[in-house]
């Protein structure tokens, strides 16, 4: 009996294989089309050969041994591993523009879509179980006891930032006076009277960058001012990395897990690369990564974190600083300011009170400074991304059915006749172009009225239109076919005509760079690294592995990552990867953060915060 059942086992593992390989190499949109029958998904396996039969073997030889050593079933994690290939799902859907339709669309369709949700459910299932398995293994070994490193703090934190530095000069030297982003320029010309002074781009950042490029025309030379900036942002990202590896080493996490997280922001191109860019993401994801660490070491300590008067100045000035660096910064304020206060314990009012000094000073400045200075507040088409690409794509496929009524509510908004050759699935900006800023607050409640009565006609275009423009954000496969997830060397072209030095000073290297850049992104399992699709799914991970640990309170130092998700998915475009960066820079955080909270369950340390 039992050599029977090892036998069914085997066969069921071979069967499970087969549908993963089939699902990793599947023609998604080929069975659209009607009238092929079965013969649309048995083409998935058209071509396999001996490359496919080794691959087959090796997932079924993969699946027998997780079966073997975990026999029971996490239903936890089979429902997290559905969940993710619910993920993969809608992606395959929207990568082509072709909408939630497609996976159900015929028979053919719904064949294909079981082959993906089993095939890679089991997949990420095996996965997850052995990532599991190893970093559990690995916070055995490393994390919850003495550290074995005996020496001075100031040492150690100096040969850290000493090493990051030498590992990044390569990348200041190549691009110097620095990587300009698209928004820099828009920031410099707006300061220098280019184009009109708004708060799209926030004014704090406007300025903060110009003192650096007045300061260096004072001393000769635009660039070497850009420079500048560029160098005391490294030095503010490796002072925290430092920090940061300070704080685990303090925590008993053992010298080569710290060794490879540094290694891995010092190797990994994505983050030179942005620690030596100009806009306003970089600043504003270093801030973040701060602010997680000190949410973690209140999660732990409350009362020392209360005792350190460094780290209680410097507390509301991270959290003022937020909202200047960037407009969407306000909605972290808000929602870390409940989790603070949770796990403050008997200091609640202590940190009550320093949320509110946070909150007059923005309002202050949103409200009082920011008008004096004559700063126009930005556009409210900035933040309605959505429900404008959602008219656009009912425009686009509807509008030849909407009443002449309608078609007036939408013109007085965006323009109707236009719209569907402005409609771009997974770009708003194209939209939001011929937004009428003269709209008249009647005009927008006609619009309001036929917006509403579209969504009741249409819930599956709507639908269709947000996950169009956000899937890449959670599809770790999309590349981010609108924009580049970097820019090499400076591009500052309306201050370059204008006579400014800010051009990069050493075109070859940088051209090398950028096709360096575009290579990586294509190699094997690295170039996922450059997919902010996979920043967030490692995010999802290790929130899961999280939450078995059962340490509620740990969870706080999620809700930024949790929140930029969401300012993502309501971002003008798709894919970006710069809009993600303070994910980006925070992940290798996330991975300790587990690896210690699965040490503690396993080595048996524990904490009063915890219970």
């Amino acid at each position: 009996m039992q050599k029977h059942k090892e036998i069914v086992h085997k066969i069921i593992c071979i069967l499970l294989a087969v549908c993963s390989a089939a699902a990793l190499g599947i023609d998604f949109e080929s069975g659209a089309e009607t009238g092929r029958g079965g013969i649309a998904v048995l083409s998935s396996f058209h071509g396999w050969g001996m490359g496919q039969a080794v691959f087959v073997f090796f997932l079924a030889a993969f699946y027998h041994d997780i079966h073997k050593k975990t026999p029971h079933i996490q239903k936890d994690t089979a429902f997290f591993s559905l969940f993710l290939s619910v993920l993969v799902l809608i992606g395959l859907c929207y990568r082509n523009a072709t909408g939630i339709a497609l996976c159900m669309l015929n028979t053919v369709q719904l064949c294909k879509t079981a082959i993906v949700l089993i095939g890679y459910g089991v997949l990420f299932y095996g996965l997850l179980v052995l990532l599991l398995r190893f970093m559990k293994d690995l916070s055995v070994k490393h994390i919850g006891k003495k550290t074995q490193e005996v020496g001075d703090e100031k040492k150690n934190a100096v040969r850290t930032a000493a090493f990051l530095f030498v590992c990044w000069l390569p990348y200041l030297i190549v691009c110097y006076p620095g990587t300009a982003l698209y928004d820099a320029g828009t920031m410099l010309a707006q300061y220098f009277g280019l184009e009109p002074l708004t708060n799209h781009h926030p004014y704090f950042q406007i300025i903060f960058l110009a003192v650096f490029i007045n300061l260096g025309s004072t001393l000769g030379s635009a660039a070497f001012g850009m420079f500048l900036y560029v160098l005391l942002q490294v030095a503010a990202f490796i002072c925290v990395l430092v920090y940061m590896t300070e704080v685990f080493r303090k925590l008993g996490v053992g010298r080569n897990i710290l060794r490879a997280l540094i290694c891995l922001y010092a190797f990994l191109p994505v983050f030179p690369v942005y620690a030596i860019s100009v806009g306003k993401n970089i600043n504003f994801a270093i801030v973040i990564l701060l602010l997680t660490v000190y949410m973690f070491e209140t999660a732990l300590d409350p009362e020392a974190f209360v005792r350190s008067r460094p780290k209680m100045i410097l507390l509301p000035v991270l959290l003022v600083l937020l909202c200047p660096f960037r407009n969407e910064g306000l909605a972290v304020v808000v929602g870390c300011f409940p989790c603070f206060i949770w796990i403050a314990g008997k200091y609640r009012k202590v940190f009550m009170g320093i949320f509110a000094g946070v909150l007059i000073f923005v309002a202050f400045w949103f409200k009082g400074i920011l008008p004096m200075a004559g700063v126009a507040p930005g556009s409210i088409a900035e933040s309605m991304s959505i429900p404008f690409l959602q008219t656009a794509r009912c425009v686009a496929y509807y509008g030849d059915e909407m009443s002449e009524e309608e078609r007036t509510a939408i013109d007085r908004i965006l323009e109707f006749d236009t719209l569907p050759e402005r409609y771009l699935p997974e770009f708003s900006d194209r939209v939001k172009e011929r937004y009428n800023n003269e709209a008249t607050k009647e005009d927008w409640e006609a619009y309001l009225k036929v917006y509403w009565k579209q969504a009741l006609e249409h819930p599956v275009t709507y639908l269709d239109a947000v996950l169009n423009k956000c899937y890449g954000y959670f599809y770790p496969d999309d590349p981010g076919r609108t924009k580049a997830y970097y820019v090499v060397g400076a591009g500052i072209y309306q201050l370059i005509e204008k006579g400014y030095d800010l051009e990069s000073k050493f075109p070859g290297p940088v051209a090398w760079l950028d096709q360096f850049m575009t290579v990586f992104r294509e190699i094997p399992l690295l170039g996922y690294t450059t997919s902010i699709g996979a920043y967030f799914w490692c995010t999802f991970i290790f929130l899961f592995f999280l939450l078995k640990c059962k340490k509620p309170k740990l969870l706080v130092v999620y809700m930024p990552a949790v929140l930029m998700f969401l300012v993502c998915a309501a971002s003008p475009v798709n894919a970006y990867f710069r809009y993600g960066l303070s994910v980006v820079f925070t992940v290798p955080l996330f991975f300790l953060i587990t690896c210690y909270a699965l040490g503690m369950e396993r080595n048996q340390v524990r904490y009063e915060n915890f219970l």
